[in-house]
């Protein structure tokens, strides 16, 4: 796969978290969502490349769980 491919992921994945409709209930699945692209990228590329990627996910993550 190509690098590119991540930034297109990654996208798609902040675009799901950013969603208005997202409620509490949705927090695990969005959780899960995250974990999922850190597994596919870290598989692919190897560890630590995705790195930068995952922390903006997860800092949108938490800013969800708090609002």
């Amino acid at each position: 796969m190509e690098s590119s491919n991540i930034k297109k992921d990654f996208d798609f994945t902040l675009r799901v978290l950013n969603n208005e409709n997202n409620k509490k209930i949705h927090l695990p699945a969005l959780q899960r969502l995250i974990k999922n692209f850190e597994k596919k990228w870290c598989d692919l590329l190897g560890p630590g490349i995705a790195d930068f990627y995952t922390n903006r996910l997860n800092k949108k993550y938490n800013v969800l769980q708090y609002n």
